[in-house]
């Protein structure tokens, strides 16, 4: 029989052009909603279901929404996406298979809940939507009559999935693609924003012809350049008004490494080019003119700020100077003050009256104070000056420390302090400028019985091991008036005290610290404090042992 000869039953050739409408219809669509709305109309008119709903996976989210539907209010229809995954569509979407549910009252193990529905149901069956095995969804069918569905409803279902799948894999893959353009031409935007802005240009050229391609780049045109002139064209004829431009440009032509500074008129261009592997010349030419002024203006500010440092120096090196030569010329005065001042004491305070050895004392007591800032500014003058020099012994500590307690005790004994001595038995060897430890320990010791009254003072000495070196370190704690985080920051300083109350109510020149921080430093230990205000300090220094 021949083809024309064929008898088509009225019923499938309403079928297959129902099908052939549909088919032309969801391969039309060019976006989720009406993909959407084609495939609701398609199961509309093929299948008689009470329930028909379309499960698609949402790569973005994550899982399984409910594009379309019908049978279920908007309540029911969220219902019903919330609960997808625990429920059929997610089972049939985990293991892709046809699940066909004839009688739901005979099938007790397929039966389930009928929440998001308001209508008893019988009749169940799910299709899986497949494109070249990967699975995209899932379509589900119900009816509150049993054996409700067919074979011929299972073929036409699985018509409807498999056409479902091919076109939302399309329409898938076209908006990826359409966001990957959307991309890149935002990412083009933003990157031709950058290059209009920056005083950068940006050419690209040819080895072989030296013909420009690409010319972008605001740096063009404050280089008085046409980009629309520059492309096209020979960069020999392009840059013939530059020739330090257009000759570092052959040269990168030629295969050479080019990256260098061109002077162009009163600009000054970074120039460097560089050959891309499809064979093009690509050149980046930066504006320096303005950070090669501001370096040429701090070059020229730092030769200033050396030359004023150099000035400083010499100025505190023979401010140093003057202050030794002082300080020697006015301690020989003193010393003969003191000296006299002791003789008339010893020969004739037994028969002098009470007012005359009171005036000799405060006369001495003073001498003795002027010579201890004197020396303090000797010292200082001579370590600022370089010309302090150390002369390391063997100190014997026990010696040290009985001449130490000797000269606080009456400072100790005037502010009511306790002293404790914390120190292990027997003294360790320390071998140091015995001098300058006396100087340190005396000025802490001092300090701590001066801004302490009716309190404790201590002294701890212990050995220690650090890197394989021994070190002696020293406490002196006490618990006096205490200091400020801002005083902390500022006790070491030359002429400085905690504040200006400080030197009105126990007076001082602020150098004690001063100085034995530089005692410390020299002889190769370091100095650190603790303090609170209105518990004490504790000063803490350590030097080398050996």
């Amino acid at each position: 029989m021949s083809r024309s000869g064929l008898a088509i039953d009225p019923a499938n050739r309403h079928l297959i052009e129902l099908l052939s409408s549909i088919s032309s219809g969801i391969a039309s669509v060019n976006d989720l909603d009406g993909f959407a709305q084609e495939i609701e109309r398609a199961l509309d008119e093929l299948c008689d279901a009470e329930y028909i709903a379309l499960y698609l996976w949402d790569f973005d989210a994550g899982r399984l929404r409910t594009f379309a539907g019908r049978g279920f209010s908007p309540a029911e229809r969220a219902e019903a996406e919330r609960t997808a995954w625990e429920r059929h569509p997610g089972s049939v979407f985990r293991e892709p298979r046809l699940l066909h549910v004839p009688d739901v009252l005979n099938d007790q193990g397929q039966q389930t809940q009928n929440s998001a529905r308001s209508f008893v149901v019988r009749a169940r069956l799910f299709m899986p939507i497949l494109c070249r095995d990967e699975v995209l969804g899932v379509i589900g069918l119900a009816s509150g009559t049993p054996n409700r569905f067919t074979d011929g409803d299972i073929a036409v279902l699985g018509f409807i999935s498999k056409l479902t799948g091919v076109v939302y894999r399309q329409l898938l893959d076209r908006i990826e693609r359409q966001r990957a353009e959307t991309s890149l031409a935002t990412t083009a935007r933003r990157l031709q924003l950058v290059v209009d802005a920056l005083p950068i240009a940006l050419l690209s050229l040819d080895p072989t012809t030296r013909r420009i391609s690409l010319a972008e780049g605001a740096g063009l045109r404050q280089l008085g350049l046409d980009s629309a002139a520059c492309l096209g064209a020979c960069a020999d004829q392009a840059l013939a008004g530059f020739p330090a431009l257009r000759d570092a440009v052959q040269r990168a032509a030629a295969g050479d490494v080019v990256a260098e500074q061109l002077a162009m008129g009163e600009r000054v261009i970074s120039f460097q080019a560089a050959a891309h592997r499809g064979g093009e010349l690509t050149a980046l030419l930066f504006d320096i003119t303005d950070l090669r002024r501001a370096l040429d203006e701090l070059t020229l500010a730092n030769s200033d700020l050396a030359q004023a440092r150099d000035q400083a120096l010499e100025a505190t090196a023979a401010k140093s100077s003057f202050l030794a030569a002082m300080s020697h010329e006015l301690r020989t005065p003193l010393n003969a003050i003191i000296g006299y001042t002791e003789l008339l004491l010893e020969e004739h305070a037994p028969a002098a009256s009470p007012g005359f050895v009171a005036d000799i004392e405060r006369i001495a007591a003073s001498a003795r104070h002027l010579l201890g800032l004197i020396n303090d500014v000797l010292d200082l003058s001579q370590i600022e000056a370089g010309k302090f020099a150390l002369h390391p012994e063997d100190v014997d500590l026990g010696a040290l420390l009985t001449s130490i307690d000797a000269a606080c005790r009456p400072g100790q004994q005037r502010r009511g302090n306790r002293f404790v001595l914390d120190v292990p038995d027997p003294l360790p060897a320390l071998r140091a400028d015995a001098t300058a430890v006396r100087a340190i320990l005396i000025n802490l010791l001092g300090n701590a019985h001066k801004f302490t009254q009716h309190g404790t003072v201590t002294l701890r000495i212990r050995e220690h091991l650090e890197a394989g070196a021994r070190r002696l370190v020293f406490v002196v704690e006490d618990t006096g008036i205490g200091m400020s985080e801002p005083q902390l920051r500022r006790i070491f300083d030359n002429f400085t005290q905690a504040d200006a109350s400080i030197s009105r109510r126990f007076g001082g020149t602020g150098l004690g610290l001063a100085i034995t921080l530089n005692f410390v430093q020299l002889m190769g230990g370091d100095i650190s404090v603790t303090s609170k205000p209105g518990v004490g300090s504790t000063f803490t220094f350590w030097l080398p042992a050996d």
